[in-house]
């Protein structure tokens, strides 16, 4: 019985299936969908489009994700929306959502995980390097928990730290108008982080020190650019062993010198440099206080007019001394880190076992840095863009400018060069907006193949040259 039972099941079925493909309007149809149908279903009613989920967004539910107490929920949340900002340039959807993400990022910044505040730092940098406009309140509401955490301040660690860096340098890049109390102020928290922390939140700060230096408008001064010089040279120093840290400072040395004004450049080789007004003042109110001293001792010891005279002698003395002390350190240290880059260009005076691979970069950087420094090369780049274009930059700031942006997008580079009017701007070009006209196979047989019009045309020209060139060596034979 089972067996027929079976039997019967699957004839009913087969039946079904033959009045499927039927197109007749009876009772007994499955297209009528009547109750006498064996096989009929009730309508789908989310078929209409009347669900929530198939209305929203995929970006706008991330968003709403970051609202999720689970933490984990968060951060992948958090990684989705980079990666959708990272390759595709959604300007439209982080205007309208620029609050939440801020707000959000900011919070996960305060409260979130070593994790959570990676991906909120490389994201608040995606974001603003999307709207690519300037903010200045923006850049104040981002600018003081941005610089807590590069700082270390919650812990998070050295890729933490870097990421919030890197953050922190786009934002002073993109919504900074104001140099003096935006970029400049971010440029010396970023040299303090020099000398002490992590080594790759060190490098992230020399990397995005040197960036902003190329897109200050003023120069720096000869005392702001003998400290510079003087925190990337300890950064050189053989007791560095993070090879990440020197080549940024390697690379900051080209940056320094080419932004450099040729005054400044003169006074840190030679080691001159002019008498500043501050320090004039601090010398006068010494040599006044050099005087009363004096004044005190001639009623005890000598005479006024020699007692004058020596004071105001060893005030000058002490003044030259001083000068000539700055002036023998600075020029030290161009001799020390020259001397210092054609070491690591060399591989000589390396007590640390490296890679093969390490090696070679290392030399590969250091050598092309003292070629830039010396004025022998300028440094080129060549980038293919998505429909055929070609961007060419040269300069070692362009360049320097061009590799920070490429590292901090990774894949969404090309992405963000077709697409991103800010790097348009920053790098003044307009790319194509679709790719050219592209002959099909027919065409290409029938305008460029041996059989084409044109290639029996150029044939025959051959041909009759070589018959010319003959006929006119005979007629010179005889």
């Amino acid at each position: 019985m089972g067996r027929r039972g079976r039997l019967n099941n699957t004839t009913a079925a087969a039946s079904c299936l033959e009045l499927s493909s039927l197109h007749g309007a009876g009772p007994g149809s499955v297209a009528s969908g009547g109750p006498g149908s064996a096989c009929s279903y009730p309508p789908d009613r989310d078929r209409d489009g009347d669900d929530d989920d198939a209305v929203l967004d995929d970006f706008e539910r991330r968003v709403d994700s970051l609202f999720e107490k689970r933490g984990a929920t968060r951060e992948r949340a958090l990684e989705a929306l980079a990666v959708m900002m990272r390759v595709d340039v959604r300007d439209a959807d982080c205007q309208q959502h620029s609050e939440t993400i801020t707000s959000r990022c900011l919070q996960a910044l305060r409260r979130g995980s070593a994790m959570e505040s990676s991906l909120a730092s490389q994201l608040l940098g995606l974001h603003v390097l999307t709207l690519g406009q300037p903010d200045e309140s923006l850049f104040e509401a981002l600018r003081p928990e941005l610089e807590r955490t590069a700082g270390g301040a919650n812990g998070g660690g050295g890729a933490v730290a870097a990421a919030a860096v890197d953050a922190l340098v786009l934002s002073a890049f993109v919504l900074c108008e104001d140099e003096l109390a935006g970029t400049r102020p971010v440029m010396e928290r970023l040299r303090a982080m020099w000398k002490k922390g992590d080594p790759k939140a060190r490098a992230a700060a020399v990397r995005g020190w040197s960036f902003l230096l190329t897109s200050l408008d003023g120069q720096l001064s000869e005392a702001e650019a003998a400290a510079c010089l003087a925190g990337l040279a300890a950064a050189l120093q053989p007791e560095q062993r993070d090879h990440e840290l020197r080549t940024a400072a390697g690379e900051a040395l080209g940056v320094l010198r080419a932004c450099c004004s040729a005054r400044v450049l003169q006074a840190l080789e030679e080691g001159e440099e002019e008498e500043e007004e501050d320090g004039g003042g601090e010398e006068e109110e010494e040599e006044e206080d050099g005087e009363g001293e004096g004044a005190h001792r001639q009623h005890l010891d000598a005479p006024a007019g020699v007692e004058e005279a020596g004071g105001h002698h060893g005030a000058a003395n002490g003044k030259a001394g001083r000068g000539g002390g700055r002036k023998q350190q600075q020029h030290q240290h161009v001799e020390d880190v020259l001397g210092r880059m054609q070491e690591l260009a060399s591989n000589k005076g390396e007590k640390l076992r490296r890679s093969r691979r390490e090696r070679a970069a290392q030399r590969s950087t250091f050598r092309g840095l003292l070629a830039s420094l010396a004025g022998d090369d300028s440094p080129c780049c060549r980038v293919k863009l998505q429909h055929g274009d070609v961007l060419e930059l040269e300069g070692v700031a362009a360049v320097h400018r061009l590799a920070f942006l490429r590292r901090f997008l990774a894949g969404g580079f090309q992405a963000h060069l077709q697409h991103n009017a800010l790097l348009h701007d920053v790098f003044g070009f307009r790319p194509r907006a679709e790719r050219p006209d592209r002959l099909t196979a027919l065409e290409k047989r029938l305008t460029r193949g041996s059989q084409s019009a044109g290639a029996k045309a150029r044939s025959a020209n051959r041909t009759w040259s070589r018959d010319a060139k003959a006929s006119r060596m005979m007629m010179e034979a005889y």
